[in-house]
């Protein structure tokens, strides 16, 4: 049997170890939601896998927290029947054993109560009263046979009992000719009892009922798997959607890995999730049975960050591919942006020249300086003074020729000041106002041409003052100081 048929037997024990205890729950609301996902999603699961035992008990539970007073008349219905019930199986019995000893058959009799669920599922069906349901408690003859024999003996004691009592044909069940897909083997025939009460009688061998009681756990025990498997390296994390399908994801699995298992776009919008009716967040770490309801939102999109919350290679995958879209989206955007400016500008726009000015600012590579302006974080109007200060020849002023310049003015005994510290040759006078000695100036931290110097009433001051005040300093012009 495969380990994940192994992990969900481990998945059920817990789920009924819960439903034991769900006494202990103060949330009446907690009680009705488990006892209702175990009704419709572990119940049948454990029917599925031939786990009957199990099965039996869950739904017994499960209808104690969804019905209790139905629950509470019908089980002391049969406890009040106990003495009544007991003295009748072995009134039916006696004369049974007696047959079947005689035909030299090693066998085990078992007299049990239908299930509180099973009673109450026949008085739906039959609308009826406790009372009128005629098989409330069916006979197990268990035989010690070879295997080889196995079908014989079964069918052999079916002989001897419908020879002693009335069958009713409409109800035999042949599972020995064709056992159910889990493994299930055994012979159902219900016959009319003393007192003309019908009694469900099932004939099984030792190891058909082994089967019977433990489903797909007999077979492991059979081949001598213990319980430690479980505690074994844990590989896997088996978890169900909504409607009771079976996820398995690797171990330490998010909400948001179980979001990306059942589709991408339910991955990529996902918010968070609902377990138990518990709101959780996407970084929720998933236990084995749990049963995910997804949230999503239209706005929500995968980031970065997401790649170290998911664990599973497909989430990872889908999050990169997500992230890479986005990346090629911001980027088309950016240069869309670029293109549009420059043309309105009357700038030459090509491919080379945005790398250039890529590079001058430092981006690694153009898409990265495309995407910076997608998302605002670069200003196109730098793009254009970058641009600008590239294709402008440059003219080094000389010390001499500066201090040639200020000697033939008016105002030869000034120069220039600004308020931090930096050599003269990195002062150049703006073009556009052409500022004189002794006029009212600021200072401009310029890109490439050092500091520009221009006239507080420059056409271009208030421009400058607007979208550049952070690079703006104070100038002055001051006497020059003697040698």
């Amino acid at each position: 049997m495969d380990d994940s048929n192994q992990v969900l037997y481990q998945i059920l024990l817990q789920r009924l170890e819960l439903l034991r205890t769900l006494d202990k729950e103060g949330d009446s609301s907690k009680k009705r939601h488990i006892a209702q996902e175990t009704k419709t999603l572990h119940a049948p699961l454990a029917h599925r896998l031939g786990l009957y035992q199990i099965k039996t008990e869950m739904e017994d539970l499960s209808l104690k927290f969804l019905d209790y007073t139905t629950y509470k008349y019908i089980a002391h219905a049969l406890n009040e029947k106990k003495s009544e019930r007991d003295a009748y199986i072995q009134e039916f019995i006696r004369p049974l054993q007696e047959k079947l000893s005689n035909a030299g058959f090693q066998f085990t009799i078992k007299g049990r109560p239908k299930s509180i669920h099973s009673i109450y599922h026949k008085m739906q069906a039959q609308r009826c009263d406790v009372d009128r349901i005629y098989d409330l408690f069916a006979i197990r003859i268990i035989l010690d046979s070879e295997l080889e024999r196995e079908k014989q003996d079964c069918w052999q004691v079916y002989s001897i009992i419908t020879d002693m009592y009335q069958p009713n044909p409409k109800r035999l069940r042949d599972w020995l000719s064709v056992p159910k897909s889990n493994g299930y083997e055994s012979l159902h025939t219900t016959v009319l009892g003393p007192n003309k009460k019908w009694v469900e009688i099932q004939i099984r061998t030792e190891r058909m009922d082994a089967i019977a009681e433990k489903g797909v756990a007999a077979h492991w025990a059979y081949k001598g798997v213990d319980g430690n498997i479980f505690s074994k390296e844990k590989q896997y994390v088996y978890v169900f959607t909504p409607t009771g399908d079976l996820k398995r994801l690797p171990y330490g699995a998010t909400v948001l890995d179980f979001a990306y298992s059942v589709h991408s776009e339910v991955g990529s919008h996902c918010v968070g999730g609902r377990i138990l009716k518990q709101n959780v967040s996407i970084r929720h770490k998933l236990q084995n049975g749990d049963q995910i309801e997804v949230m999503t939102h239209p706005s929500q999109k995968p980031s970065s960050d997401w790649l170290n919350i998911v664990v599973s290679n497909r989430a990872k995958n889908k999050i990169r591919q997500s992230l890479k879209e986005v990346e090629y989206k911001n980027a088309t955007e950016g240069r869309e942006m670029i293109e549009r400016r420059f043309k309105n500008w009357k700038l030459d726009y090509s491919e080379g020249i945005i790398s250039k000015l890529a590079l001058r600012l430092g981006y690694k590579a153009v898409s990265d300086l495309y995407q910076s302006v997608a998302l605002g974080r670069e200003d196109v109007l730098r793009l254009k003074e970058i641009y600008v200060d590239m294709n402008t020849p440059i003219h080094h002023e000389t010390r001499e020729e500066f201090v040639r310049t200020n000697e033939t003015s008016t105002h030869s005994a000034m120069e220039l000041e600004v308020d931090i510290n930096v050599n003269r040759l990195d002062l150049n006078l703006a073009k556009c106002c052409n500022p004189q000695p002794g006029e009212p100036i600021f200072g401009f931290i310029s890109i490439t041409k050092g500091i520009r110097i221009h006239r507080c009433d420059c056409p271009n001051a208030e421009n400058l003052r607007d979208k550049y005040a952070y690079r703006l300093i104070p100038a002055h012009w001051a006497q020059k100081k003697d040698k």
